[in-house]
């Protein structure tokens, strides 16, 4: 299962795409199931570089579309 983010960076207003694998190498989750953006490793923005997910909820206030398939 994976998972693909049409974000609008909140610092530059620079909108991309951002893709991750919800697997991560067990049983894939349900389509429709929360999904969790990981915290630890960061997601910069390509325009100003600027860190997305210093927290799941700042992340989420950023994200404008989410694809999920199987």
């Amino acid at each position: 299962m994976g998972i693909a983010y049409k974000i609008r960076c909140k610092h530059c207003h620079a909108e991309f795409d951002y893709s991750q694998d919800q697997s991560f190498g067990m049983l894939p989750r349900c389509v429709g199931c929360e999904s969790y953006v990981e915290t630890e490793s960061p997601i910069r923005c390509p325009a100003c570089n600027r860190r997305l997910n210093a927290t799941q909820e700042e992340f989420n206030e950023q994200v404008q579309t989410v694809m999920m398939w199987d």
